[in-house]
Parts: structure tokens; C-alpha cells; sequence
């Protein structure tokens, strides 16, 4: 995630460290230059925006499944 895509993160946006599903968090507080995260091994971590580029907002699987049935060859093309 960039800078400018960080700016639009909400308290209680959901987050994924390297897009892995297992790795996610919530965003429990954020300022002009940093978001906080809750992650869900216990963690707490403040992270600098200009820090956040193996952050994703949706897990990498979820999108992955998205590319596969869009290449499944049994749904009719137009």
C-alpha cells in the first residue's frame, strides 16, 4: 500500500501483512503519519504510512479466486 493509499485507511478498516490471510489486523487509530494496527496474534503496532508496502486491504487468496473463475473455461465468453 502506498502513502496516499494509507490515507484512506479507517479506524476499523481490516488489513493483511503481504496480503496473507492468516496475518491480518484492525486499524484501531490513525494521524497524519501513522496507523496504528491490532493485529491478531496480540500485537499492537504503530506504522509510519510511508511503511506500509507489504500491507494489503483484502487477503491475496480472495483475489486469486477472483482471477480463477474469471479464466474458468466452462463460463461462456462474449
Amino acid at each position: 500500500m502506498t502513502v496516499t493509499e494509507s490515507k484512506s485507511l479507517k479506524k476499523g478498516d481490516r488489513i493483511y501483512w503481504q496480503g496473507n490471510l492468516a496475518d491480518s489486523g484492525m486499524v484501531t487509530d490513525t494521524t497524519w503519519d501513522a496507523v496504528t494496527v491490532s493485529w491478531n496474534n496480540g500485537h499492537v503496532a504503530r506504522m509510519s504510512r510511508g511503511d506500509m508496502r507489504e500491507i494489503q486491504r483484502a487477503p491475496i487468496k480472495d483475489r486469486q479466486n477472483v482471477n480463477d473463475a474469471s479464466r474458468d473455461p466452462s463460463i461462456p465468453r462474449s
